[in-house]
């Protein structure tokens, strides 16, 4: 198994280029072989490119149904620009302020699984598991490129935050160069506090901590 996983690693490295070449189908077959290594292995975010199929509404314990907000700017909107999504109060905050930037062009709720999800590794009882942060922001620099946010609302009395947020700290040392800002985001003492992932003071610190 380590000689077939050493194997694998390298024809798809060195196919990478070409696999790219090829259509979304062919793409995600890779990306499933990709996804079964026992050790975490850096994949290629694909773009979505089929509209999602999303609840535009909640039904309630009584049987009636409450139509769910809608939002703007969101990657895979509806033909009225609009997309249906439910969110708590910290993600409310959260979105509320990133679209409230006037940089902001565009943004997406990250998926809890597939190719078309951001998957980070983390350790956890001797194995990787995948946390997947809430929410990418899009936005204009002043020389007119896009660049990437990630922000990530999570709750720190979780038992594994953490080791999510030393994941994410992880995933920022090496790919910072990739964002423009990488954010974790919680409320503390009622009080919405961020850490600043691309910040290495930042993550020695998330590195060091006990709790």
């Amino acid at each position: 198994e380590r000689e077939a996983e050493k194997l694998s690693t390298r024809w798809l490295t060195e196919h990478r280029v070409d696999i790219r070449g090829l259509n979304d189908e062919r793409q995600e077959v890779y990306r499933d072989i990709a996804e079964m290594s026992a050790e975490p292995v850096d994949i290629d975010l694909a773009q979505p490119r089929s509209e999602l199929q999303a609840s535009t509404a909640i039904r309630e314990m009584d049987g009636t149904e409450t139509d769910l907000p809608r939002f703007e700017k969101h990657l895979m909107c509806d033909k009225d620009g609009l997309f249906p999504a439910s969110f708590n109060d910290w993600e409310k905050k959260v979105l509320a302020t990133e679209l409230a930037r006037p940089d902001c062009v565009a943004w997406y709720r990250n998926p809890g699984r597939g190719s078309e999800s951001l998957g980070i590794a983390y350790a956890a009882d001797k194995t990787f598991k995948i946390m997947r942060p809430d929410f990418m922001f899009f936005a204009l620099d002043q020389t007119g490129k896009i660049v990437v946010d990630i922000v990530d609302p999570h709750g720190i009395h979780l038992a594994d935050a953490l080791i999510k947020l030393q994941g994410l700290a992880k995933y920022a040392e090496r790919h910072a160069a990739s964002f423009r800002r990488i954010d974790a985001v919680a409320v503390l003492d009622d009080a919405y506090r961020v850490l600043d992932m691309k910040e290495a003071a930042v993550r020695d610190a998330v590195f060091a901590a006990a709790s």
